[in-house]
C-alpha cells in the first residue's frame, strides 16, 4: 500500500510538470511571436532566427524537464525506488537553490519552498518509507 506522504509527492510532481508544460509552450510562442515583430521591424533576419532559436530550445529544454517531473511522479505513484532516489537528488537540488535565494530574497515563497524540500527529504529518508519502495 502506498503511503499517502509518497501521494502528495507524486501529485506535487504532476502539479510541477504541469506548470512546466505551461511555461515550455509559452516560451515557445512567445519568441516565435517575438521573432515576428523583429521581422516586422528590421530586415536583420540572423536575429530574429536567433531569437526564435534560442525561445524554441530554452522551451524545449523545459518540456523535457516536465516530462521528467511526470515520470517520476508516474514512479512515485507505482512505487519505484528509482523514482524515490531521483526526487531525492531533485529535492537536495531545489533546496540548495532555495538556500540561495532565501540567503539573497527572502521572501515567505523561498522559505516555503525550502521547508517543503526539507520535509520531502525527511519523509524519503524514513525508515518506514524506504521499506515501502522495497517491498
Amino acid at each position: 500500500m502506498r503511503p499517502v506522504g509518497v501521494t502528495l509527492i507524486a501529485i506535487l510532481h504532476w502539479l510541477r510538470g504541469a506548470a512546466y508544460v505551461a511555461v515550455g509552450f509559452a516560451l515557445i510562442g512567445f519568441a516565435h511571436l517575438s521573432a515576428h515583430m523583429i521581422a516586422s521591424v528590421a530586415g536583420d533576419t540572423f536575429f530574429q532566427r536567433f531569437v526564435s532559436g534560442l525561445g524554441k530550445t530554452f522551451g524545449v529544454a523545459i518540456l523535457l524537464f516536465a516530462l521528467l517531473y511526470i515520470v517520476i511522479g508516474f514512479g512515485l505513484w507505482a512505487m519505484k525506488n528509482w523514482a524515490r532516489v531521483l526526487t531525492l537528488i531533485f529535492a537536495v537540488i531545489w533546496l540548495l537553490s532555495a538556500l540561495v535565494r532565501l540567503v539573497h530574497f527572502p521572501t515567505p515563497f523561498h522559505l516555503l519552498r525550502a521547508a517543503v524540500d526539507v520535509a520531502i527529504l525527511v519523509y524519503l529518508l524514513l525508515p518506514d518509507v524506504k521499506r515501502a519502495f522495497v517491498a
